[in-house]
C-alpha cells in the first residue's frame, strides 16, 4: 500500500512541466502526508489540464459496520471491477504529485520506516482516481493512489507500491481512454527508485520537516 508520501515540487516546476494548465489550488512543500490531507493533483476536466488540492481518501458508507470508512488505495489489479473505483477509474484519472513515499518493514519485530524515492528526491507521480464527495456539507474532491505489486527490489520493503510515472507517461496516462495500462504499468524510471532506513519521526504525521528524509543507520 502508500500510507504516507512527500510532495515538496515547487509550483513554480509543475506550471513549467504542464503550461497548458490552469491552477486552482497548490499545497506547501509536505514531508509527511497523511491520508485526508491535502495533495496535489493534476487532472483533467472539460478537456481543460487543471492543478488542484483534493483530499486523499475516498469513503463509503460499511452497512456491516455501519460507519463510515474511507479508502486511500486502489489496487490495479480490480480497479475496473470494484464498484467504489470502477466509475471513477474510467472517467477520471488524475496524477497525484511526489517526490518519494515511506513504506514500513518488519525489523526485529517493530516496524521501522524506510524512504522510497529517485535519488536527490526528484520529482514524480503517481497514479491516482478522483471524484466528488460531500464533506462537511459541502461539494469536495476526493482522490485515491492506483497501487500494484511492488517490483523485486522494493519488495525487500512492501509487497506493494504505487503506479509510478514520469511527466510524458503522466500524460499519457490522463489521455488513455483504453487502459492501457492495466497491460503494461512499469515506468522508464521505475527501476531508478531506490530506497534507505530514515527515522520513526515519520510515524507521527505531525512531523512534517526536512528530518523526515535524512538517512540513518541501523
Amino acid at each position: 500500500m502508500c500510507g504516507r508520501f512527500t510532495s515538496t515540487e515547487d509550483k513554480k516546476n509543475i506550471k513549467r512541466l504542464f503550461p497548458a494548465s490552469e491552477t486552482s489550488g497548490y499545497t506547501d512543500k509536505s514531508y509527511n502526508i497523511s491520508p485526508s490531507n491535502l495533495i496535489n493533483v493534476i487532472y483533467e476536466n472539460n478537456n481543460n489540464l487543471l492543478i488542484d488540492t483534493f483530499i486523499w481518501s475516498y469513503s463509503f458508507f460499511s452497512k456491516q459496520n455501519n460507519i463510515t470508512q474511507f479508502v486511500i488505495n486502489a489496487r490495479i489489479e480490480t480497479i475496473n471491477d470494484k464498484y467504489l473505483f470502477k466509475d471513477s477509474f474510467v472517467k477520471r484519472k488524475c496524477l497525484i504529485i511526489a517526490n518519494g513515499y515511506y513504506e514500513w518493514k518488519i525489523i526485529d519485530n517493530q516496524k521501522q520506516p524506510y524512504l522510497i524515492s529517485i535519488p536527490k528526491n526528484e520529482l514524480l507521480f503517481f497514479g491516482g482516481i478522483w471524484r466528488e464527495e460531500i464533506r462537511d456539507n459541502k461539494k469536495t474532491n476526493v482522490a485515491c493512489i492506483i497501487t500494484k505489486e511492488a517490483n523485486e527490489k522494493l519488495s525487500y520493503v512492501h509487497n506493494r507500491m504505487p503506479l509510478i510515472m514520469s511527466h510524458n507517461e503522466g500524460l499519457d496516462f490522463l489521455d488513455d481512454n483504453e487502459n492501457k495500462f492495466l497491460q503494461n504499468n512499469k515506468s522508464i524510471i521505475e527501476d531508478d527508485l531506490d530506497f534507505y532506513p530514515v527515522s520513526k519521526i515519520v510515524n507521527n504525521p505531525k512531523n512534517n520537516d526536512e528530518n523526515c528524509l535524512k538517512e540513518i543507520t541501523l
